[in-house]
């Protein structure tokens, strides 16, 4: 899959007013709509906002772009069997980079996540969103751990100023634990905007849990929704570009 155009996005972000993870939001919302690969809706989502996108796209992409300009119904859900076997093929599979976890175990366990998720996905949000919801935390929380492994020492001496120190092994921090050590690293992993994407996706990730289903749903209206399965996806994919970077 080609790399979104940098300049681009940059632009999308300024005139929209918006940071990295409220634009993957924007964009992968205009890939479920209009079924093309983030590089092309990032193309779509420039030109709806007054950009000009002669010097990004080529006369192959704007061929392409017009063939799609209606959304299309999603492909037929796949048989759950071939589903757990196998990657679905979707229009806009997940991007994520595994050669840099070094853990074959760890890295066995995020391919099979993805492959999940991808399957999810490609039955359609409205009909798998909790799907979506827990393997994107339970991913980017995976992705987050070999990170933090590589820089372990870095990582635990941040940990020890956190307010509520994490425990001394890795395994058993939390998501939003690990996020907070990624925003304070020099350098860091993950840039300060991510904070309450992470928060977002910490809370939706529980939802694996039924007792925490029943008490959130009543008390603080989180439920799973296609909605909130599209943002988790989003901010899965923006965890994943920013520790590639």
């Amino acid at each position: 899959m080609a790399p979104i155009d940098r300049e681009l996005a940059k632009k999308i972000k300024k005139r929209l007013g918006v940071g990295k993870s409220r634009f993957y939001q924007l964009l992968q919302d205009k890939v479920s709509q209009t079924h093309l690969e983030r590089r092309l809706a990032a193309i779509v989502l420039a030109s709806e906002s007054g950009i000009s996108i002669q010097k990004h796209a080529s006369s192959e992409d704007l061929a392409t772009i017009r063939g799609t300009n209606k959304p299309v119904p999603p492909p037929a859900p796949p048989a759950q069997s071939t589903a757990l076997k196998k990657v679905i093929k979707i229009d806009d599979p997940l991007n994520i980079d595994l050669d840099t976890v070094s853990n074959k175990h760890l890295r066995e366990i995020l391919r099979r996540d993805i492959s999940e998720l991808n399957a999810a996905r490609s039955q359609g949000y409205e009909k798998t969103p909790k799907t979506c919801m827990v393997l994107s935390g339970a991913i980017a929380e995976a992705m987050l751990l070999s990170a933090l492994k590589r820089r372990k020492t870095a990582a635990l001496k941040a940990g020890s100023t956190l307010p509520s120190k994490p425990p001394t092994d890795l395994d058993k921090w939390d998501l939003f634990e690990m996020v907070q050590v990624a925003i304070c690293l020099s350098p860091p992993l993950l840039p300060a905007d991510a904070e309450t994407g992470a928060d977002q996706l910490r809370r939706w990730r529980n939802l694996v849990h039924p007792g925490r289903e029943l008490k959130d749903s009543k008390s603080k209206r989180i439920k799973p929704s296609a909605a909130r399965a599209r943002n988790a996806v989003a901010f899965l994919q923006f965890v994943a570009d920013e520790l590639q970077q």
